[in-house]
């Protein structure tokens, strides 16, 4: 793992952030999205990019409908940190996430292909250390791809 990228990663606020982010992941990759959860404040907005509008809006409504689908749809679904970067104010996680569609997901049916796709998480912290927005990226036309050839 290319880990921390920081010039001075003794920051008190820099490791206080990363750990945050990285109890996210963790959480993440135990499929545990109650936990996930915990690490955000209640007002924390959620970007799911290449979704459009309907991938925005608070995390406890808009990102759990969608990570509970998403693993019930892929129950092998894992991911691990490739980088974890201080960007001002905000941490920046870039996470490769990997799964097997075993149910459908949406509009997306099951053909009981696995994918695999470089994600990029970018955590914004409040005054209390809870994350309070999340943006995600990936290529959504390869992941696509990958679960419909």
């Amino acid at each position: 793992m290319e880990a921390l990228k920081h010039k001075n990663q003794q920051d008190p606020l820099f490791i206080a952030w990363k750990n945050r982010s990285v109890e996210f992941m963790k959480a993440y990759q135990d499929q545990s999205v109650k936990s996930m959860l915990a690490n955000c404040s209640k007002d924390c907005q959620i970007a799911f990019n290449p979704l459009g509008q309907q991938g925005k809006g608070n995390v406890h409504e808009v990102g759990k409908a969608i990570w509970v689908s998403l693993i019930d749809s892929f129950p092998s679904l894992d991911n691990t940190i490739n980088a974890v970067i201080k960007e001002n104010d905000s941490i920046r996680c870039e996470v490769t996430i990997h799964g097997k569609q075993e149910k459908d997901f949406g509009d997306l049916k099951t053909k009981g292909h696995a994918f695999e796709e470089d994600h990029i998480f970018i955590f914004k912290m409040d005054d209390k250390g809870f994350i309070n927005d999340i943006s995600i990226y990936w290529n959504h036309e390869n992941f696509i791809k990958q679960l419909t050839a």
